[in-house]
């Protein structure tokens, strides 16, 4: 890595970012590492997150959704995004 730009995620590293927060703060709200984060997003078990120039954002309603999927409760399958609105259509109706 340069050395700029280690720099640069070192002066991001811990900072809130606007409009979310980095999957570093996500993956610790929901007791994953980022690289577990990382991993289901490509294999499309999760939405893909928004993208800043230094990675991966996730709002508050991300993380919502992340934890009703069941990530970071070990589940032996992951809820759907369709899964989950059935139930958020059952609780609202």
């Amino acid at each position: 890595m340069h050395q700029y730009s280690k720099h640069r995620f070192k002066l991001l590293e811990g900072a809130a970012v606007s409009g979310g927060m980095h999957i570093s703060e996500a993956a610790e709200e929901l007791g994953v590492t980022p690289k577990h984060l990382r991993t289901l997003e490509r294999q499309g078990r999760i939405p893909t997150a928004r993208r800043a120039w230094f990675g991966r954002v996730y709002s508050v309603q991300d993380l919502a959704l992340l934890k009703a999927l069941g990530v970071g409760t070990r589940p032996r399958r992951l809820k759907t995004v369709n899964e989950v609105a059935e139930v958020v259509d059952e609780v609202a109706g």
